[in-house]
C-alpha cells in the first residue's frame, strides 16, 4: 500500500511502488531532460547527514520520471518514519531540488514473501 499526501510518502515495507514526477519550468512548460542529466531520491533516517537506507531506480524519459521503489529497497529497514529529498543534477553541472525534504513512513506488513 502506499499513500502519498503532498510529498509525504506511506509505503509498507517490502511494498513495490512506481511514483511519477513531471518536472516543469517557471514557464510551466515541460523540462526535457537528457541522458546525461542524473535524477535522484533518496530516503535517509535523519535530514542532515543521515544514514542512506535506500534509493530505488530512476527511469527519465523527456519531462516524465518514474521513481522505482522495490520490494527488496525495504524489506530489511526498520518500521519507521524516514526522510526523502529529489534532484536532478544537469550535466553542466547544475543541481536543483524539485521535492523539498519531507517525510517517508514504512508500515508493517504482515504477508511476507517467501517466508512460509
Amino acid at each position: 500500500m502506499i499513500e502519498i499526501n503532498k510529498t509525504s510518502i506511506s509505503l509498507t515495507r517490502g511494498d513495490s511502488a512506481y511514483i511519477n514526477f513531471t518536472l516543469t519550468g517557471d514557464d510551466g512548460q515541460p523540462v526535457v531532460l537528457n541522458q546525461n542529466d542524473k535524477v535522484r531520491c533518496q530516503v535517509r533516517d535523519k535530514t542532515v547527514s543521515g544514514k542512506l537506507i535506500f534509493e530505488g531506480s530512476i527511469t527519465v524519459s523527456g519531462s516524465q520520471i518514474v521513481w522505482h521503489i522495490r520490494p527488496e529497497d525495504t524489506m530489511n529497514a526498520e518500521i519507521g518514519t524516514y526522510y526523502w529529498d529529489a534532484q536532478v543534477e544537469y550535466a553542466n553541472g547544475d543541481v536543483f531540488t524539485f521535492v523539498e525534504v519531507s517525510r517517508f513512513t514504512l508500515l508493517p506488513e504482515i504477508t511476507l514473501l517467501n517466508n512460509g
